[in-house]
């Protein structure tokens, strides 16, 4: 099986000593002999042939040590797990002398005495080395042995394969982090003696909690020498850097022999063992390959053989021994089975020749179950039939003595569903040999338990490929292990049964045709003598063809709606009363209908002598002989024209406004799309879209009603088609919004005429409900070739040129271009940014001083919103306050900025102390007013801040005050009872009238900066300013002047008898910060 160390000769022996090993003297330094060693490894060569690899092999040894020798003399060894252990210990090798650190003394063999492969290999594992120095009798370096070169000599084919890697692996793997610095991977092989140390991933798996460690590298003691020839700096660098990878890898239950040929293949010493997860079990060497061809691991194996066959022995005894028991058994249970079996066979043969003999479907079935039950032994044999509830009936039972009868019972299984069936149709069978230990469904175990049944056989009875019942044997009270050959039996059992089914059935099927010929024959003597009646008298046209389609008979009826009588349609007559436009396509459709072998339907029209019109839905189908040949058509047309008049209607309603009659959207729509297409197609074509909305329409409606404004809508409908085109189209959107589409103009000048000429008809007086009114446009144009691609960019950029057109002052046009595109673009994003602006917390509250302006003393604060984009910057309030009161975000941003004014102001009054009391001033808006939980929110606000009502103002503006002035007042009231101070922001810019002023629970006025910053002496201005003041004085009022901005101004408003004033001469708007160092420097301190 093997080569023994007495098959070797002398030479074969000698062939294992390396020859011309690495030599150097004592004082050499050891990074000399470190690179010695790591350059021999360099001119390994490249052949993969015999002598090669052992040239190879040599080279490798010759690399892993030095022999320190001096005058002839072998001192000491220097090998790689030296410069490991010297690694581990971070001592400085640059001035290191070999003789200080090398291994001495040396462990020798003499020449003479390598004459057992055996004992070279004891000696390298008694004293744990790897290199066996030879020596001659002079002392003299011959060379020297490991490892590798013995193994060189022995290749045991048989042994190794007959052991498996998990016999000889070592299990406890030295391993470490990838990132581990190549220090610590010294010190671990210092530490535990070993020569490589396995670089691992951890991974935790799904399928438990142990962690497992994945292979990725390895490192070994000619790696450190290599590294240290480098110089690489070994507490820097990293294991997962220089490791070697991937990993060569077996698993435990690979035979060695595998392993020896993965090692020589790759000139590797060291492979790991992996499991089936890939994780690292243990790790093979060539060590663990030659602990196999030890001696006593030989004489080991052999015990193991003889021990192994000894048992062979004993086990075939034994077996010759039972051999003969089993056989004279096997003849016993034999000659039961054979007679079970005919007893089996002979019950299938009595119950065909039952069926071939009678037809009466329940002898066979009582007389079944009958045989089953008394062969079988069972309580109980039953066919029961499925009926059309899914529920069962017992129509055939045979019960032993003490047992409940079902017979003609109705049994109702819940758990009995169509899927399962399903699963009886495919000629299951169901075997339970006790139905408390088969799985079952809990409702389905406590019906069978009911039943008195314990252990059942069910095997479904197929008819017509459907299941028509169950073949069913019970047990009662005792669990029954039942037979294959019983199950069997039952099977072929139902198969006949379904066998006598289709014959009754077929036998029952044919007696009732007979009757029903019979009957049908009677009635179809009165059916002929009805039917020309009934065609007479039919409400829809009836017509017969023969095969060629030519006219043989038609009825009243049909003559009516086609409108020729019986002898001009004979023939191929009725074809002239087809509407011209229809006549191929009928032609097409009866030849297509012909050819498929398929029933002709279409939809058609008859045109009659004087032009009136017949929509008809027309169906015919061929009439057969015997011999399956087409004799003729026999059809029916049924006049359908009011459904065709009504879905002609019901078009015309889903493309036009039903209040103005003119073109909706989608109508609007498909001509833009057509035109849009047509400008494609044709050069120089131009057409242009006109939107148009109606400026003051929203008051007039609000006004006069909603009545009055459908009749607004229609008269505005009727100006609209006056001045376009018969080939232009008006259209309504909705609401007060219209389109105009004019198509092939020469240029956007006749565009703009048409807008000019809408815009002068609406701008004449209407009279409307005995009032008279002006009610004019705003207009926005499009001009269009072939730039656009859809009808819906044409009107998103003529609403953007309309509302363009409003904002400049209604009552005219504006044309688009792409810079209001992107306009609209740059409000929108603005829109949406604001919409997250809250939640992002964007918003800043400012605070700018409000001052007695004749002792400049502070008195309060404004709080002004600034918004802190995170793009753009700051944006302006001019910019995103509009947005904001459209889009309702104006009430959150609001409510916002209340509470952050009101918390602040009371951080303030506590932090500082003061002789004036601060106030601070919040803006409210119109929508704010007209919620009706402002006044909940205001108190809520108040007590979460805890800052006094009287210390809160809020501004609102004139404009706010004009709608619903009453409710307003309302409002206003209630805050006032909650002490806060009401302010009327911008005054003598809006509505300024005494006939609400006076009403109104106001405190203060506040002079708009307009006003204020263009005041000078005797102009307008001055006087309007003069005028407030006064009117504040008379009232009662306080005034507060904004936007003072230089000293003639404040000495203006001085002399004029103005109290409180703010703007850039005191100070700009402030951050919180800004506004602590104020009060701080003007001495109100903590």
């Amino acid at each position: 099986m093997f080569i023994s160390s007495n098959g070797l000769t002398q030479a074969d022996l000698e062939s294992a000593i390396v020859l011309n090993p690495l030599i150097v003297s004592p004082d050499t330094s050891v990074m000399m002999a470190i690179a010695q060693m790591s350059g021999v490894r360099t001119v390994c060569p490249s052949s993969r042939e015999t002598d090669s690899e052992i040239e190879a092999l040599h080279l490798e040894v010759r690399s892993s040590c030095v022999l320190v020798v001096e005058a002839n003399k072998l001192l000491g060894i220097f090998t790689e797990r030296d410069v490991v252990r010297l690694s581990s210990q971070k001592r400085s090798l640059e001035n290191l002398c070999i003789a200080d650190v090398m291994t001495h003394p040396v462990i020798t063999l003499r020449q003479s005495a390598f004459t057992d492969f055996f004992f070279a290999i004891n000696l390298l594992q008694q004293y744990h080395i790897r290199h066996l120095p030879i020596l001659d009798e002079q002392d003299n370096i011959i060379g020297l042995v490991n490892h590798e070169s013995l193994q060189q000599l022995s290749r045991p084919i048989d042994l190794l394969r007959l052991r498996l890697v998990a016999d000889v692996m070592t299990p406890q793997v030295i391993t470490a982090a990838p990132s581990v610095s190549m220090l610590t991977i010294a010190q671990l092989m210092t530490e535990y003696r070993v020569s490589s140390v396995v670089i691992v991933e951890e991974r935790s798996p799904k399928t438990h909690n142990q962690v497992l460690q994945l292979p990725i590298g390895i490192v070994t003691e000619r790696d450190i020498v290599q590294f240290h020839a480098l110089e690489l700096d070994f507490e820097r660098l990293q294991a997962e850097t220089v490791m070697s990878t991937p990993v060569f890898s077996v698993s435990p239950q690979e035979s060695l022999w595998s392993v020896q040929q993965v090692m020589q293949q790759y000139l590797v010493k060291r492979i790991v063992v992996t499991g089936k997860q890939g994780e690292l079990l243990g790790i093979v060497t060539q060590t663990s390959i030659l602990k196999v061809l030890n001696p006593l691991e030989l004489s080991h194996l052999v015990d193991v053989l003889e021990n192994r066959v000894s048992c062979l022995e004993a086990e075939k005894l034994e077996l010759l021994q039972n051999r003969n028991n089993e056989l004279e058994q096997q003849v016993q249970e034999r000659t039961a089975i054979l007679k079970a079996k005919a007893e089996r066979e002979q019950l299938i043969t009595n119950v065909a020749t039952q069926i071939r003999s009678s037809l009466n479907l329940q002898d066979i079935l009582d007389r079944t179950v009958k045989e089953v039950r008394s062969l079988l032994n069972c309580d109980r044999a039953a066919i029961w039939q499925l009926q059309p509830d899914w529920s069962i009936v017992a129509v055939a039972e045979s019960v032993a003595n003490g047992c409940v009868s079902y017979k003609d019972k109705k049994v109702q299984d819940m758990c009995f569903a169509p899927d399962l069936a399903d699963v009886y149709r495919n000629e299951r069978i169901r075997v339970v040999s006790d139905i408390y230990k088969a799985p079952m469904s809990d409702c389905h175990r406590q019906l069978l338990a009911n039943l008195d049944i314990r252990a059942k056989i069910l095997v479904p009875i197929i008819h017509n490929s459907n299941l028509w019942g169950l073949l069913n044997v019970v047990e009662s009270r005792e669990p029954r292990e039942w037979q294959a050959e019983e199950a069997m039996l039952l099977r072929q059992l139902a198969t006949q049964l379904a066998i006598a089914i289709q014959q009754a059935t077929a036998y029952e099927q044919l007696q009732t045709e007979l009757t029903e010929r019979q009957r049908t024959e009677a009635n179809l003597r009165q059916s002929e003598q009805r039917y020309a009646s009934l065609a007479a008298a039919a409400p829809v046209g009836i017509f017969r063809t023969d095969a060629q389609g030519n006219c043989v008979y038609v009825n009243e009826r049909w003559c009516k709606i086609a409108g020729l009588n019986l002898e001009e349609a004979q023939g191929s007559g009725w074809v002239k009363a087809l509407h011209p436009d229809d006549r191929q396509k009928v032609a097409a459709e009866w030849y297509s209908a012909a050819q498929e072998n398929r029933p002709f339907q279409l939809e058609y029209r008859f045109q009659q002598s004087d032009k009136t019109i017949a929509w008809v839905f027309g169906q015919a189908v061929a009439e057969y002989n015997p011999a399956g040949q087409i004799t003729g058509y026999i059809g029916t047309i049924t006049d359908i024209s009011d459904r065709k008049q009504a879905e002609e209607q019901l078009l015309y309603n889903a493309l036009h406004d039903t209040l103005t009659g003119l073109p909706n959207r989608n109508f609007l729509m498909e001509r833009l799309e057509l035109a849009i297409q047509r400008a494609k197609r044709r050069e120089n074509y131009h057409f242009a879209v006109l939107f148009l909305d109606m400026d003051r329409f929203k008051l007039i409606n609000d006004s006069l009603g909603h009545l009055a404004g459908d009749e607004l809508l229609t008269l505005i409908a009727q100006k609209l088609k006056s001045k376009i085109r018969a080939t232009d189209l008006a259209a309504r959107l909705g609401g007060d919004e219209f389109v105009v589409l004019l198509e092939d103009l020469r240029g956007i000048e006749e565009a703009v005429y048409v807008a000019e000429r809408l815009i002068q008809e609406f701008q004449v007086p209407i009279t409307l409900n005995g009032y008279e009114f002006f009610l004019t446009t705003s207009i926005g144009i499009v001009f269009a070739q072939d730039n656009y691609h859809q009808a819906s960019d044409l009107l998103r950029d003529s609403d953007i040129a309309m509302y363009r057109a409003k904002a400049q002052g209604k009552s005219c046009y504006k044309i688009f271009d792409a810079q209001m595109h992107n306009q609209a673009l740059i409000r929108l994003n603005l829109e949406n940014d604001l919409r997250k602006a809250l939640e992002r917390e964007e918003f800043i509250a400012y605070y700018q001083p409000i001052v007695d302006i004749n002792t400049q003393n502070l008195i309060g604060f404004e709080a002004l919103v600034r918004w802190q984009h995170p793009t753009r910057g700051f944006v302006s309030p001019i910019e995103f306050v509009s947005i904001a009161e459209e889009t309702g975000l104006i009430v959150p941003l609001d409510r916002w900025m209340l509470y952050t004014a009101c918390q602040q102001l009371a951080t303030w009054k506590t932090q500082f102390s003061s002789q004036l009391p601060l106030k601070v001033s919040v803006n409210m808006s119109v929508q704010d007013l007209r919620k009706a939980n402002l006044i909940k929110d205001v108190e809520t606000i108040l007590a979460q801040t805890g800052l006094d009502g009287q210390c809160l103002t809020l501004e609102i503006t004139e404009s706010m005050l004009i709608d619903n002035i009453m409710e307003t007042i309302k409002v206003l009231e209630q805050l006032k009872r909650l002490g806060i101070q009401i302010s009327i922001d911008d005054f003598g810019t809006g509505y300024s009238s005494l006939n609400y002023l006076h009403r109104l629970p106001a405190d203060t006025l506040k002079i708009d900066r307009c006003f204020i910053q263009q005041m000078q002496e005797g102009n307008r201005n001055y006087q309007v300013v003069k005028t407030i003041i006064t009117l504040s004085n008379q009232l009662g009022l306080g005034v507060v002047a904004e936007g003072i901005e230089t000293q003639q101004q404040l000495q203006s408003l001085q002399h004029l008898g103005c109290e409180f004033g703010q703007g850039y001469l005191f100070s700009k708007p402030l951050a919180n910060r800004d506004i602590e160092t104020l009060l701080m420097g003007m001495g109100h301190g903590a």
